[in-house]
């Protein structure tokens, strides 16, 4: 049961959403697949009070959806908000308008939209190339995928379309029981994670069934501690999987809180704040780090597809540190493609977060033990401090931020860090001499070991093949063990 402030802040900051929300005028365009930040907004302003407007925006007659009597039914964004607008505010729409999407999403579910053909492909947008030969968004991406079969399903649910609505309750579970068991290949996304989840808000509303219901909880519950893990005080952190934008935390907020409101809307906030669910005590505990501290987990990614042959298990291995006052992550396999594999956050003020970032567009490694980790590739990397003062001793460079302390020892293609803060030292000059007089790093034979203030060491090669040699305390690291979650101990 949660505790009367969550329930307070949170329809605080849920009114602060709304009135953002519903202040943006005009609404836009329902064109291709507009409607994904046009009805937020319209939804919105019938929840502040603007009913007659929003609702005839709401029930315009769409002339590229032909086929299915005027509602769009194509795009999966399109079909979140056409979920939302439907089942929560159909008590609010015409009788003939809800009497016409009824009957249009009747039609569009007799039979799997996903396994017909649409001629010609409609677009998603002006411009769009990856159009669909199918009167459903035929598209992948976890967060599309998500919309199509939460939607789909309520649609046959609703209109007793019995056929459909067992293929979608069986994608349904397919897809849960692999996010229980290895995750998601769009894992921690700062741009989608919030889509993905917002769909699924929409099933746990609205599926009448209660072993379909009782899965929308499932995916929620396994997406929000995910998420809880990666929002500190208003930012996502990494590692990350499609590392573009900051949607997710700004979604996020409205449960986790523990920052100052967004400077920009988030059109996502309007499932949550129409939504009946509401994250576990320990999610929200683990999103305001209240547990023991430090800690160090060891997370699993999948494949992005991993539903083709041969790819359902772990493809990146995550090592995440949190402390008082930083967070500290990493893939073995460093950053690539469209995923992020080092993320160093440290705490500024009372509710601040600044970030160290590092850059190379070459092949790297990274070793990670806690607070010490090593970088090692082909090139040296760019590193762009947060707002710190900065010391040179020797090849270290010393950084102390607020409340934060680092030591960067320089390589010819790479560095080892070492991450400190109060009480470990009592003050940056004792940090300073602890690693002036102890560490140790050593280069030999395309191995990289550290050895920390403190004792401990960790060394990383790239003989490994597919994965790194990674050793941490002189111990040889099995990476078919490196899956390491935790018991919130407060």
């Amino acid at each position: 049961m949660h505790e009367i402030w969550w329930f307070l802040m949170f329809q605080a900051r849920s009114q602060l959403a709304l009135l953002q929300l519903a202040a943006v005028e005009p609404y836009g365009s329902i064109a291709y697949e507009y409607e994904k930040n046009s009805y937020p907004l319209a939804m919105a302003d019938i929840l502040w009070g603007h009913k007659p407007s929003a609702l005839a925006f709401l029930q315009q007659i769409d002339s590229q959806a032909s086929e299915t009597h005027g509602v769009d039914l194509l795009s999966g964004f399109t079909l979140k908000g056409q979920m939302r607008k439907y089942f929560f505010f159909g008590d609010q729409l015409d009788p003939a308008y809800r009497q016409r999407m009824w009957d249009a999403m009747h039609e569009f579910t007799l039979t799997d939209p996903l396994s017909r053909e649409a001629e010609p492909p409609r677009k998603f947008w002006e411009r769009s190339t990856d159009d669909c030969a199918t009167p459903v968004d035929c598209r992948n991406t976890e967060n599309l995928r998500a919309m199509r079969e939460t939607s789909v399903y309520l649609m046959a649910e609703e209109t007793g379309n019995e056929a459909t609505r067992l293929i979608y309750k069986q994608r349904l579970q397919r897809y849960v029981s692999t996010l229980l068991d290895i995750g998601m290949g769009e894992w921690d996304s700062p741009t989608y994670h919030g889509h993905t989840t917002a769909a699924y808000l929409n099933l746990y509303d609205f599926a009448q069934a209660p072993e379909v219901k009782q899965l929308a909880q499932d995916a929620l519950d396994w997406l929000y501690r995910s998420a809880a893990l990666k929002y500190w005080r208003g930012r996502w952190s990494g590692p990350s999987k499609r590392n573009y934008g900051d949607g997710a935390a700004r979604f996020f907020w409205l449960y986790f809180g523990d920052a100052p409101p967004p400077e920009k809307i988030e059109r996502d906030w309007i499932y949550a704040i129409t939504s009946d669910y509401a994250p576990p005590d320990e999610t929200v505990a683990i999103a305001r780090r209240q547990f023991a501290k430090p800690i160090e987990l060891r997370r699993t990614h999948p494949h992005y597809e991993n539903w083709k042959p041969g790819l359902y298990g772990p493809a990146f291995y995550e090592t995440l540190y949190i402390s008082h006052s930083y967070q500290l992550g990493s893939l073995a396999k460093g950053t690539g493609g469209d995923w992020s594999g080092f993320s160093l956050l440290v705490a500024t003020g009372d509710s601040g977060v600044e970030e160290l970032s590092v850059r190379a567009d070459q092949s790297h490694v990274i070793g990670q033990y806690e607070n010490l980790l090593v970088w090692y590739g082909q090139e040296s990397p760019e590193l762009t401090f947060p707002t710190s003062h900065i010391e040179h001793v020797g090849d270290i460079t010393f950084v102390a931020c607020d409340q934060t302390w680092m030591a960067i020892h320089r390589l010819d293609r790479g560095f080892a860090l070492e991450i400190s803060e109060f009480p470990t030292y009592r003050q940056f000059a004792d940090f300073k001499q602890a690693i002036v007089d102890r560490a140790q790093l050593i280069v030999a034979d395309g191995r990289v070991e550290y050895r920390g203030s403190n004792g401990k060491t960790v060394a990383v090669s790239h003989e490994g093949g597919r994965l790194p040699l990674l050793w941490r305390n002189g111990a040889l690291h099995n990476w078919e063990n490196h899956h390491f979650e935790f018991t919130l101990r407060k």
